[in-house]
């Protein structure tokens, strides 16, 4: 039981974090959605909200980093990016929560806490690069230009994501996608 209610937590607080961003996200709330007692918070994540979030990024990366690797490891790079940017997309559009990235909104965290999430961040955005990188390589893409192109494909997403936010729809990840395809190919 005490193990569902940490996981409860940590999944909302991914949805919150996500939604709202994390400095407007409070352990309190975090603990009223998942329907946990606001006294086992501290008992769960004794450092308080940055150990909640440094367990928020660890679960979102092993939810998004093995389908990212699952699918550069098995398709051609355009193929694969438009894999990546549909999963995105679905991720986006199912549920109730508005776009964005739980990576992202917590990588922008300010404050004490704010370097040591920014370094888990950049290790998980690093990962899903490198897979990225790993599949264009494979693909006889030269080094500078896979290192690139990986990172333009990350960068992409996550602007496409706000954009999303802003626009009320999908369409930036369309364009993104497009860009994309045609820089993958040229």
């Amino acid at each position: 039981m005490a193990r569902d209610t940490r996981e409860r937590m940590i999944r909302q607080a991914a949805l919150l974090f996500r939604g709202q961003g994390y400095a407007a996200t409070g352990i309190r709330e975090v603990a009223e959605k998942a329907g946990a007692h606001r006294g086992v918070t501290y008992h769960h994540f004794p450092g308080g909200k940055t150990e909640l979030a440094a367990e928020v990024l660890a679960y979102v990366d092993s939810q998004v980093g093995p389908v990212i690797e699952a699918i550069c490891a098995t398709q051609a790079p355009v193929p694969a990016m438009h894999a990546i940017l549909a999963g995105a997309r679905l991720v986006m559009t199912g549920g109730s929560q508005p776009a964005g990235c739980t990576v992202a909104a917590i990588t922008l965290a300010e404050g004490a806490d704010g370097p040591a999430l920014r370094s888990a961040a950049r290790e998980i955005f690093g990962r899903w690069q490198r897979s990225f990188r790993e599949c264009l390589l494979r693909a006889g893409v030269p080094e500078q230009r896979a290192v690139e192109m990986a990172t333009l494909l990350i960068a992409g997403l996550e602007g496409a994501l706000v954009l999303c936010r802003a626009e009320g729809g999908t369409e930036p990840l369309d364009r993104v996608a497009a860009a994309m395809e045609y820089a993958l190919r040229t």
